[in-house]
């Protein structure tokens, strides 16, 4: 009934103006224009677990990371993007009064970048734990990646990567002392100031004879619950550790907020600041605090007034004077104690010659005449 019509051959190039043809490409050949998107080797993925694409794949992290970092014109802008990758609500960073202004009107950082960086850092992580890699090349990469994830501020990434270069990698490719000290130190101090693992951080110290008098002071701080030490550490201290001591900074602030108000009436603003390190408009948006601001000073527990003091004392009077119309008021007169009697002398005791001399007259050296 219907009449099926005839197909006209189509030419090769008509159907690649279509789009219709089968790639020939190879994706498990690296490229230089485009990297591979590797997968994690928990999932399945077992590529990275070859050693030249680990070589390959971490060329290309330290070339992203080491471009992203280089594009930023200052040190706070870095430090800005750097603290907003933070998952902890404790390790905020807040910029200066000097560059807040500055930076108003600058667009929100692209964390992006920095989430895939640490994306295929996991990713060389657990190809190089699959292949059991223990040669300088690891050593090199683990180290990289931990420095790189702590001023990131990413404790998921780096505190894996510390603990498997100490306790694993460590007894088979032993590392440089230098290299086992800050390692160490790092350990310590994320252990003390994340998880309030005192013991623990003395334990690491023991055990890989850590010898670094900051590390040492600033766990100690913490211990103590000494604020100004804290504070004073945390300036002398290298990158790496500050941003790791930043994960204990609002834990201290709380402290020294609360010991302040329980010693003082009133305080300098000076004063405060310098004992949180942290501006007084911040404090009390952040922590919620109710003290009032009055000519440079901050009232913590307000005094009574002097109509109130006078008042107190005029209802002390009138309750006194109550109290002496009340009582009688004439009180019965005690009865005099009566002397003892003295009984005269008799005998020898009664003659003249018994009488003891002036002492008096004896000191001025004149003899008592008697008769």
């Amino acid at each position: 009934m219907f009449k099926r019509q005839a197909q006209t051959p189509t030419s090769s190039v008509s159907i690649t103006q279509a789009g219709m043809t089968r790639s020939t490409k190879d994706w498990n050949k690296t490229t230089t224009s485009m990297p591979l998107e590797y997968g994690l080797a928990s999932k399945g993925d077992t590529r990275l677990a070859d050693y030249s694409n680990q070589e390959s794949f971490f060329h290309t992290i330290q070339t992203r990371y080491l471009t992203h970092i280089g594009s930023f014109p200052s040190v706070p802008a870095l430090d800005e993007q750097l603290a907003a990758l933070s998952i902890a609500s404790n390790n905020t960073y807040t910029p200066p009064s000097s560059t807040s202004t500055s930076q108003s009107s600058t667009p929100k950082p692209d964390l992006s970048t920095l989430q895939n960086i640490l994306m295929d850092m996991r990713k060389l992580r657990e190809g190089l734990l699959a292949s059991n890699r223990l040669d300088d090349f690891a050593k090199s990469a683990y180290i990289f990646i931990a420095r790189a994830a702590i001023l990131m501020s990413h404790p998921e990434s780096y505190f894996p990567s510390i603990r498997h270069l100490l306790y694993v990698l460590h007894k088979q490719n032993p590392l440089s002392n230098p290299e086992v000290n800050e390692l160490a130190g790092y350990l310590m101090l994320h252990l003390a100031c994340s998880t309030n693992s005192y013991h623990d951080a003395y334990e690491v110290r023991q055990t890989f004879k850590v010898r670094d008098h900051r590390v040492d002071m600033a766990i100690k701080a913490l211990v103590a619950g000494d604020y100004w030490l804290f504070w004073s550490t945390k300036k002398s201290v290298d990158g790496y550790k500050s941003k790791i001591m930043d994960r204990a900074v609002k834990d201290v602030r709380k402290h020294a907020l609360k010991c302040v108000g329980s010693a003082y009436h009133a305080v300098d603003i000076e004063f405060l600041e310098g004992c949180t390190w942290r501006e007084w408009e911040v404090l009390r948006e952040e922590f919620s605090i109710a003290w009032e601001e009055d000519c440079g000073k901050i009232i913590i527990k307000k005094r009574p007034d002097s109509k109130a003091k006078t008042l107190n004392v005029r209802k002390e009077e009138k309750r006194e004077v109550k109290r002496e119309l009340t009582e009688p008021t004439t009180k019965p007169k005690a009865e005099p104690t009566p002397k003892p009697k003295v009984e005269a002398p008799t005998g020898l005791a009664a003659s003249r010659w018994a009488t003891p001399k002036n002492e008096s007259v004896q000191q001025k050296g004149n003899w008592t005449q008697w008769g």
